[in-house]
């Protein structure tokens, strides 16, 4: 009953509901304030779609262990750590969305990752949210390459209109294309009339590196349809027969690879 690395828990959370949690990883830029206006907007629009969305932040580390209910701030590897957390997504009182810091908790997916692979890796970063909780993860694109390596999965790459975000975001894009990714490319402008022209010579230039030197033909998603794409193209919690965990995990053994898509129909793949 008290097995080493076998959750009791399991068994009933891998009957996912058809609006289960799901998840959108997001490159992150050089520049991280303009990153996060764009996870504000992202989790604005999903919020309208009727999504309670959670910002796990790659880029921060979470604090010394959390005891229970201490106050300290709640961080993915937490989670991991904590069979019993469970039905995440609504935002605490006096935000708008859960943010959780996640540095620790991607580097324990990422081995995760390599040993079962990148459905199980899922599986285990998605288990603890509530249904109908879209996550948007945010790292640097070599730590989402590593870990969902090989899963075809869409990956948002912020383009700044900046000349130099066409260096960061081609090369965003080729780690993530090179990791059997399908990165799209998603240009930040909004509120910003002055720097159109060039936000478009930037993403123009993006995709002329790709087609030219990855053969890959890259799409790009306008601001104003962020959430409904993400909606359709966000990974979703895979099909499990059990959990039979490994070394402690809370890893899935994945019976349906090619499940990605939430249930929401939308004419765009």
């Amino acid at each position: 009953m008290f097995e080493f690395g076998w959750d009791q828990a399991a068994g009933l959370r891998s009957e996912t509901p058809p609006n289960g949690p799901a998840m959108m990883p997001v490159a992150s830029t050089a520049q991280p304030a303009r990153a996060y206006e764009l996870l504000c907007t992202l989790a604005t629009h999903l919020g309208a779609l009727g999504h309670q969305a959670v910002i796990i932040d790659g880029t921060a580390s979470e604090s010394t262990p959390r005891r229970g209910n201490d106050g300290g701030h709640l961080g993915l590897q937490h989670v991991l750590q904590d069979p019993s957390i469970a039905g995440l997504g609504r935002a605490p009182e006096g935000a708008e969305w859960l943010v959780m810091p996640g540095a620790h908790g991607l580097q324990t997916l990422q081995l995760t990752a390599r040993a079962a692979g990148a459905s199980v890796a899922l599986a285990r970063l998605l288990v603890p949210f509530s249904p109908g909780t879209l996550v948007l993860l945010y790292a640097p694109a070599m730590q989402l390459a590593s870990l969902l390596k090989g899963s075809q999965a869409r990956a948002l790459v912020p383009v700044l209109p900046q000349a130099q975000a066409s260096i960061d975001a081609y090369g965003s894009l080729k780690l993530l294309h090179g990791a059997g990714l399908s990165p799209v490319l998603a240009p930040l402008d909004h509120d910003l009339e002055p720097a159109q022209a060039p936000l478009q010579q930037v993403v123009q230039a993006v995709t002329d590196c790709a087609r030219r030197h990855l053969g890959y033909a890259v799409d790009t998603w306008p601001l104003e349809n962020w959430a409904t794409r993400v909606q359709a193209s966000a990974q979703v919690m895979p099909v499990t027969e059990h959990l039979h965990t490994h070394e402690g995990q809370r890893g899935q053994r994945h019976t349906a690879p090619g499940a990605r898509q939430l249930a929401a129909h939308t004419p765009w793949s």
